[in-house]
């Protein structure tokens, strides 16, 4: 086995190397050594290390440089990346190689990957209109920085790629107005289960992502000071099974506040919860019970709440919309009622108060123009 080391690296993070001895070179005799460092833990080190002598059995000490594409260069680095991130993220990561990077770069050669090349890539994303190209761009770079610290090249082509000017586009933000909302809710209301209407009235007068709302347990509902406590979201992890993680950001942990009507809503859920599932032989009393669950009291998958959304909306000819939308739809009518931009912030869980403002801007673009004439009034001259 290695001897694995930390260091302390230029930035002043810690990270782990070794420097191993596989053997003698089979024409010169002389002994051989291989280094590699960058690793973030010691675990990754010792993984590294076992895939090394792996090649090295598998292909000798002669053949151990011998030129990998980047699609074998990827899915090196994507066992050790999944070891530090979630399993949504790493999930991700996996769906945008696939969709995005491996048809352009998965068959090339690593001694064949120029500047030009990954130029051509970046180009090719955006011309090709796809809204993300920078994030692909980031994620191919990622991938080829830790090939760098792995020394497997000498040098990353991708980062003096240079990122093609975004063309912006004026879209339109899509949420309800006040009446196209109360007119989905009476549909709602005609035709839904009625966990399924709580679970919209959650969406719409709370603004919590879908898996916020699939996450809350009901020891997350306060029901005495009116308080709903967001602090995890359901998500699918790589082999396809739904779970519960913390939020990405610490600004997405928040505790707001809940109108009656929805609290009362959720209290009559609660009972019904109660008998419905006791009949199918589970016990949902406990505070640690997911308040949204599927028959067999499992937490349902994001993807469902986009199947019920679009039956109701074929159903009743609704305008198309997404589950996101009643978020964009709390928003919008949170400013409309004078709600202070700040305020809308902190209950969104925005992690930076200019993505309420450019919501703002979207909802609220008459009140901007008459900014000039509240100023005059008030001054009075």
């Amino acid at each position: 086995m290695a001897d694995i080391k930390k260091y302390k690296k230029n930035d002043g993070t810690t990270a782990y190397m070794f420097n191993a001895y596989v053997g003698k070179h089979p024409r010169t005799g002389k002994n051989v050594y291989r280094k590699r460092q960058g690793f973030k833990t010691k675990k990754q080190a010792e993984i590294a290390y076992a895939n090394l002598i792996t090649e090295i059995d598998e292909n000798g000490i002669e053949d151990i440089k011998k030129p990998i594409t980047f699609d074998e260069l990827y899915h090196i680095w994507f066992d050790q990346i999944r070891l530090d991130v979630k399993g949504s993220t790493a999930n991700s990561y996996r769906r945008w190689y696939l969709n995005y990077i491996k048809p352009y770069l998965g068959d090339v050669s690593l001694d064949k990957l120029s500047v030009v090349t990954c130029q051509k890539f970046v180009n090719d994303l955006r011309k090709s209109g796809i809204n993300s190209y920078a994030q692909h761009r980031h994620l191919a770079n990622q991938i080829l920085r830790y090939a760098v610290s792995m020394e497997i090249i000498p040098d990353n082509p991708m980062r003096k790629t240079i990122l093609p000017r975004r063309v912006k586009k004026e879209t339109q933000l899509k949420f309800y107005t006040k009446s196209e909302l109360e007119h989905f809710f009476n549909c709602l209301e005609d035709d839904a289960h009625q966990m399924r209407f709580v679970f919209f009235r959650v969406l719409a007068f709370t603004g919590v992502r879908k898996g916020e709302a699939l996450g809350l347990q009901w020891e997350d509902i306060d029901f005495k000071n009116k308080k709903m406590s967001i602090n995890k979201t359901v998500s699918v992890d790589l082999d396809g099974n739904t779970v519960t993680q913390e939020p990405k950001t610490d600004s997405s942990k928040r505790v707001i506040s809940i109108d009656d009507v929805t609290l009362k809503l959720l209290k009559k859920w609660r009972m019904v919860q109660r008998n419905e599932y006791f009949q199918r032989g589970f016990n949902t009393s406990s505070k640690e019970q997911f308040i949204f669950t599927q028959e067999n009291n499992q937490v349902f998958k994001g993807e469902v709440v986009t199947y019920w959304l679009n039956r109701i909306i074929k159903k009743y000819d609704l305008p198309r919309i997404t589950p996101h939308v009643f978020r964009h739809t709390h928003t919008s009518l949170l400013l409309q009622a004078g709600i202070p931009v700040k305020e809308v912030c902190e209950r969104l869980g925005h992690k930076d108060i200019t993505i309420t403002l450019g919501i703002y801007a979207h909802v609220m673009p008459e009140e901007q123009e008459k900014t000039a004439l509240k100023f005059a009034n008030f001054v009075g001259f």
